[in-house]
């Protein structure tokens, strides 16, 4: 099983919607959502998958973003809001996201540290075994040598270390950024075709139950993003040994902001003319983005950030159902 880690602004909720939506969303992929804003999308999105009979697994602590803070002030204005209309919304928009967090495709996730263990001990048994727990730091098998049984739970995402398994208490399943952050898009001309990941061929071999990753867009949070001088499509893609790779396709006029849209042309102008293009399998991401080029419209930064992810996780719903 294939967990995909994002974090819930915009694009990346638009992603999951559109895949469940066109019926590309593998059942072998469930998604980990952070949530980092309270708002209509968010909940649209968790009950598309509500809708669609789909597990999603959902962080209820956050580390990123402002989610808690938007729904503290949703509460505070459905009691202290002037307008009674908007009071009356309010209160039925948060009726409605506790509805959701009822039902049972909402899995409930805990990032671990030194509260959300203490939360995790205090749940009775019934409650635990429902449960997931990610551990993104490889310090965190401190947690499991101390308590040790104490925090089973469905199961663990651990990083990839056998030493940190050994300590596991029932399923594990890997966490792992995988993908090689640049710190401008022109950087990646430097190294434009990465290795990404071979976790959807080992993770069963060393025993493992699944395999996350924060995708192509990496586990460092940026709260908005900025225009960039270059622009940059980030396409994952299998060699031939079935080694999950990534190549970057960079602009070349990169010499200030201007003109992102012909940035996107030459971006994919090497795309659709890369020797490996073979390689590269069609899915409904790879299509929009050729979809954009072909017509001669710029389809802004966050879209190409939503294709490149729904290509990625589609790719990897159907490799492993090509396993069966």
């Amino acid at each position: 099983m294939y967990y995909p880690y994002l974090r819930g602004r915009q694009n990346e909720l638009l992603c999951l919607k559109e895949l469940l939506d066109e019926n590309k969303l593998s059942v072998k992929v469930t998604p980990i959502l952070e949530p980092v804003k309270f708002s209509s999308t968010f909940l649209t999105t968790l009950k598309r998958f509500i809708e669609n009979d789909r597990e999603i697994l959902l962080i209820q602590n956050p580390q990123v973003g402002r989610f808690d803070e938007g729904y503290a002030e949703a509460l505070r204005k459905a009691n202290e809001e002037e307008q009674e209309d908007t009071r009356i919304k309010l209160r039925r928009t948060l009726e409605e996201y506790e509805n959701i967090l009822l039902d049972g495709h909402i899995r409930k996730a805990y990032l671990m540290n030194d509260v959300s263990v203490k939360k995790v001990l205090q749940m009775p048994e019934q409650e635990k075994k429902q449960i997931y727990v990610l551990n993104q730091n490889r310090g965190d098998d401190n947690y499991y040598i101390q308590y040790g049984d104490k925090l089973s739970v469905r199961a663990s995402f651990i990083p990839k270390d056998e030493d940190f398994k050994d300590e596991v208490p029932g399923n594990a399943i890997i966490l792992e950024d995988c993908y090689q952050k640049a710190r401008r898009n022109v950087d990646y001309m430097e190294q434009p075709d990465v290795s990404f990941s071979k976790n959807h061929l080992i993770f069963e071999k060393r025993g493992y139950k699944g395999f996350s990753d924060y995708s192509v867009i990496g586990k460092e949070y940026e709260e908005s993003g900025f225009a960039p001088f270059a622009v940059a499509i980030h396409v994952v893609y299998f060699n031939e040994r079935q080694e999950l790779r990534v190549h970057h396709f960079v602009s070349d006029s990169n010499w200030d902001y201007s003109d992102p849209a012909r940035k996107f042309g030459e971006a994919m102008e090497k795309l659709v003319n890369w020797e490996r293009i073979d390689l590269v399998k069609y899915t409904r991401g790879l299509s929009g983005l050729l979809q954009y080029y072909e017509s001669g419209r710029f389809p802004g930064l966050g879209l190409i950030k939503k294709l490149s992810l729904m290509h990625h996780i589609e790719l990897m719903g159907r490799f492993l159902e090509g396993r069966e």
